[in-house]
């Protein structure tokens, strides 16, 4: 599979970046951990992420990757949950989800083709457990 321009714009943005004082790899060798925003919360372990996203003072859609996030630029397969009140209650879509890492931050997007969207950029700092609860949907 040939890379994305988004793709190749991050390596080079993470190649440049290279250059300066710091590192492009985590802080402790390992991106398993908390990472979040005022309008996004990823958690990572060591095989999988999920990422909540902020409406308010609630979430109310939420993304998982179910793969180990490699490092320092990623373009992953996953799912983006968009959450509903009627039954089933939520609807599902195939989603990336892409980004770059450079020491204790991430920047990452989520592109849903099927919605013609795309979510973020997202700058999240490792360490950050800001959360939500669940909307309620009526």
């Amino acid at each position: 599979m040939r890379p994305s321009r988004r793709t190749l714009g991050a390596l080079a943005l993470a190649l440049a970046a290279g250059g300066c004082a710091g590192s492009v790899e985590p802080d402790n060798g390992t991106l398993a951990g908390t990472w979040g925003s005022t309008s996004a919360s990823l958690a990572v372990t060591d095989s999988a992420a999920r990422l909540l996203f902020a409406y308010g003072s609630c979430y109310g859609a939420y993304g998982t990757m179910p793969a180990a996030i490699p490092t320092p630029i990623f373009d992953l397969g996953g799912t983006y949950t968009e959450l509903t009140g009627a039954d089933p209650g939520k609807v599902d879509y195939a989603a990336r989800f892409s980004g770059t890492l450079y020491g204790s931050q991430m920047t990452l997007s989520v592109t849903v083709p099927s919605l013609q969207r795309t979510l973020g950029p997202y700058t999240l700092t490792r360490g950050d457990t800001t959360t939500w609860s669940r909307c309620l949907f009526p």
